[in-house]
């Protein structure tokens, strides 16, 4: 296996060819919301997949949710799209490492999430033109909670759940650049993100489909404010999961193997 060093000069190199491709604005932008849309699957099948568990209180909802949500990170992996939250790792390291200027690496990050949130919505759509979460169904009693859940919260509480969450979603990415074999990839995707989902975790892109969701389908009490104002919560808590937590651990980590 590659040491520490290896692998982050591996994501510096990745950083750095994310830089290059967002030369070309609009493909960027396409796979921004590609990944914002395959995200807005998971939410989807998470929804609709576990929500009869869910609105009857089965003690292994929290498992069956994170199981079925992976699929989303997994199209992000295999199909290919720029996801805010993984580059918030990807590109600090980048910039640590000399591939990426700091202001390149940041507007690479704020790019992500507008390409994302465009995904998003336009997932979210197209699930709301479905009549997937048709009034006192199923699917709708749990969208409703869930988001209800998350705009109740304190922004102190979202905010140190979102970093949580991507020290689950960056870890996954980490440790896949690092294997080689697609079925083991795939495996650890879906451990790890069970574990942030099942734990009730914020994450920014994820929650851009549940706030499109809930207000395209008039759940009660959501309004762009709210919304709005608990993506930045969540994002800035991803942003120091992803960059702090894991990549700055890491680059401590590899200066020890010297």
């Amino acid at each position: 296996m590659e040491t520490l060093t290896q692998t982050l000069d591996k994501q510096a190199a990745v950083g750095a060819a994310k830089s290059t491709k967002a030369n070309n604005f609009g493909g960027y932008l396409a796979g921004g919301a590609l990944a914002g849309a395959f995200v807005g699957i998971g939410c989807l099948f998470m929804y609709a997949g576990v929500s009869g568990m869910y609105v009857h209180g089965s003690d292994l909802t929290g498992t069956m949710m994170g199981l079925v949500f992976g699929i989303g990170l997994v199209l992000v992996v295999f199909a290919g799209g720029e996801l805010a939250t993984s580059g918030m790792m990807i590109m600090p390291l980048a910039t640590i490492r000399g591939t990426v200027s700091t202001m390149r690496a940041a507007w690479m990050i704020i790019f992500m999430l507008l390409g994302n949130l465009v995904g998003s919505i336009a997932i979210s759509a197209m699930i709301t033109a479905a009549n997937v979460f048709k009034k006192d169904s199923l699917n709708y009693q749990m969208l409703e909670a869930v988001v209800s859940g998350k705009l109740h919260k304190d922004y102190s509480e979202v905010f140190f759940r979102a970093i949580m969450c991507n020290v689950m979603v960056c870890l996954a990415i980490w440790t896949i650049s690092r294997m080689k074999n697609e079925v083991a990839q795939i495996i650890v995707i879906g451990w790890a993100i069970t574990v942030f989902v099942a734990a009730g975790f914020e994450h920014v892109v994820a929650n851009m489909t549940s706030f499109s969701l809930a207000m395209m389908n008039g759940v009660e009490g959501v309004n762009f404010g709210n919304s709005a104002l608990s993506l930045l919560v969540a994002g800035a808590g991803n942003i120091v999961g992803g960059m702090v937590v894991v990549g700055g651990s890491f680059v401590l980590a590899a200066r020890m193997e010297a």
